[in-house]
This record gives C-alpha cells, sequence and structure tokens, in this order.
C-alpha cells in the first residue's frame, strides 16, 4: 500500500488513530507509532495550507489529502518502489508555491543540460572521466544553500568552479548568450513501510524487486540529445524534518551524491560513477532530539547508461520541499 502517516495538531492523530494517506513519511508524533507498527516515532508530516499557524513550513490546512499524480504533471512514471512526476518548467525563477496536492510527495528541482558532446555542451556533463572523487564540494552549505566548490585544486571529472557553480544554479538564456540549464520541479512519491520511508528508481534492489530507472526529464528541456533517454541533469531537493533521535537516510546511485544535514556534509559520493550507496546514522552528528533541522540533496546524472536515484529514510519530515525559498504545499 502506498501510504504515509499524516498528523495535526491538538493530537487530532491520537483522536484519529492517524489518517492513512498516498505519500512518505512515518510516525505520529514523539512517541507514537505509526499505523505500520513501527516503532520509531516522528515529528509528524505538517503540509503547508491555510489554516493556522504550522510548524517548519507552514500553515496547517486540517484534514488534506494527497493527490497523485500532481495535477498537470508530466512524465509520470511508477518506480520500483514509489513514483515520479515532472512538473512546470521554472526556468524564469517563478515557483508555484500551490500544487494543489496536498502534499502527495517530495518535491525539488532538475536541472536539465546538454552534454559535453554536443554543440555548446557543458564540459562536466558525459566527456568527464569516471572516477569516484570525494572533497569535490566544501564541508559546509554556502549562504545561498547550494554547495561550495572545493579550494582544493580542480578535482577529476569537474572544470571548475564557475562551471560547478552552474549545476545547482538557474543559468537561463541572457541576451545572445544561450542558457546552460533548464530547471523544472520534480516530484517524488515515497513510500512507508515499517517506519521506513523510500523512493527508489534503481536498479539491483535486491528481494526480488523489479529495476527501473530515474529519467524525469525525458523528451523536455534540451531532449534526449540521440540517446533513448535525457541524461545530463541534476537534482536539488531541500525540506527539513524534526530529530526524534536514531534516524538514519541512506542514498543509492549514480553519479554524484552530496547529502547535506544541518547544512554540513554528512554523505559524499562525488565523482562520475556507477551506482553506489552513501548512509548517514544521525545519532552521530549531535543533533538535539526535538529540534527542527534541514535537509538538503544534491545529485548529478552526468553520463549515459544508466541512471539510479533511491532514497530510504527514517526521517519525518516537516514540509513537501522548498524551492527558491518557496514551501511547496
Amino acid at each position: 500500500m502506498l501510504k504515509f502517516h499524516l498528523c495535526f495538531k491538538n493530537n487530532l492523530c491520537i483522536a484519529v488513530g492517524c489518517l492513512l494517506i498516498p505519500g512518505f513519511t512515518n510516525g505520529c508524533g514523539p512517541g507514537d507509532k505509526g499505523v505500520d507498527s513501527s516503532a520509531q516515532g516522528g515529528g509528524g508530516f505538517v503540509p503547508p495550507g491555510n489554516g493556522g499557524s504550522g510548524a517548519n513550513g507552514g500553515a496547517d490546512s486540517g484534514n488534506q489529502t494527497g493527490v497523485w499524480p500532481p495535477s498537470g504533471y508530466t512524465n509520470v512514471t511508477n518506480t520500483t518502489i514509489g513514483a515520479y512526476a515532472l512538473g512546470p518548467d521554472i526556468s524564469s525563477g517563478n515557483v508555484p508555491a500551490n500544487t494543489g496536492t496536498g502534499c502527495s510527495g517530495l518535491y525539488g528541482v532538475v536541472r536539465d543540460f546538454k552534454m559535453g558532446n554536443q554543440a555548446g555542451g557543458h564540459p562536466d556533463f558525459e566527456t568527464a572521466p569516471s572516477q569516484d572523487v570525494k572533497g569535490i564540494v566544501q564541508n559546509t552549505l554556502g549562504p545561498d544553500d547550494k554547495p561550495l566548490y572545493t579550494t582544493n585544486g580542480t578535482p577529476v571529472g569537474t572544470s571548475g568552479a564557475a562551471n560547478f557553480n552552474q549545476w545547482y544554479h538557474d543559468t537561463p538564456a541572457n541576451g545572445s548568450t544561450p542558457a546552460v540549464n533548464m530547471s523544472y520541479i520534480v516530484a517524488l512519491q515515497l513510500v512507508t513501510s515499517n517506519g521506513i520511508s523510500t523512493f527508489s528508481a534503481s536498479i539491483n534492489n535486491g528481494g526480488g524487486l523489479p529495476d527501473s530507472s530515474f529519467f524525469p526529464l525525458d523528451g523536455t528541456g534540451f531532449g534526449d540529445q540521440g540517446q533513448p533517454h535525457n541524461f545530463s541533469f541534476t537534482t536539488e531537493i531541500h525540506t527539513s524534518f524534526t530529530y526524534n533521535g536514531g534516524e538514519t537516510f541512506t542514498f543509492k546511485g549514480d553519479d554524484d551524491v552530496w547529502v547535506f544535514i544541518d547544512k554540513k556534509l554528512a554523505i559524499d559520493l562525488g565523482g562520475r560513477h556507477a551506482q553506489e550507496t552513501g548512509s548517514i546514522q544521525l545519532n552521530t552528528l549531535g543533533l538535539t532530539v526535538g529540534a527542527a533541522y534541514d535537509l538538503a540533496v544534491f545529485h548529478a546524472e552526468r553520463h549515459t547508461t544508466q541512471s539510479n536515484f533511491r532514497i530510504d529514510t527514517t526521517l519525518a519530515f516537516t514540509n513537501c520541499g522548498q524551492i527558491n525559498g518557496v514551501t511547496i504545499n
């Protein structure tokens, strides 16, 4: 069953035994079990809405029901676990806050690039050599909550700070200068089972689970560039969570992935490489139980053949995602 557990203020979760709607978070409140009987409680998922003040991301809106797929989204694709869908082009910087979905997923940005072997292509995509590379980014996010390029030379597979800066910053056309990237909202539908929320568009999942892939930009942006899918893109996700103690976050995929918790680097899977796994036990980070923290995930798909993207976490998110400072609801 595709589900997450939604809890509201004033102990409504206790009164109704927790509402069950499509989505992705686990637990009901600190010390409460989710309806999947997981032992791990959670801060609850508080979708922004039109009611009174809500925690960590907007207003409480009462009994919202998640709607999947989001209205008007394209490339709606079921994956091994969960689904993804492509939202509107936001290259102009205009981010619609209200998706009308009741927070049916986790929302972020995908930015499309031309491959480096194409005219006007980006040199860090497709033509970069294959190699694991730690230390491409600094250990703390920059003032705009984006990764900062290392000050220690030019790591393999990258071509300097200016080009790396384009990975996670909108770089539209400017006069006669063509666009470097095109930006779109992406929606990820996660599934909760036994207290673990998962989105899996990947191969070699184990347990007899089928393979799947992550290609949200097929047929759009700069196009598929002669490939069976649209490769050469980045993914950026910002959200927050309430720390309850003992949570975990795991990413499995390719190519580069950097996960920041409380604006500090927690997972480094840098470089153009095959599918790899990184995991963090949050009780090693010195966080305070009951406090809210930021989570940021930065991913790059830089080479053809495969695109894998899998998240497994026991975190209870407090919003649907934040894009350019706008909290999505």
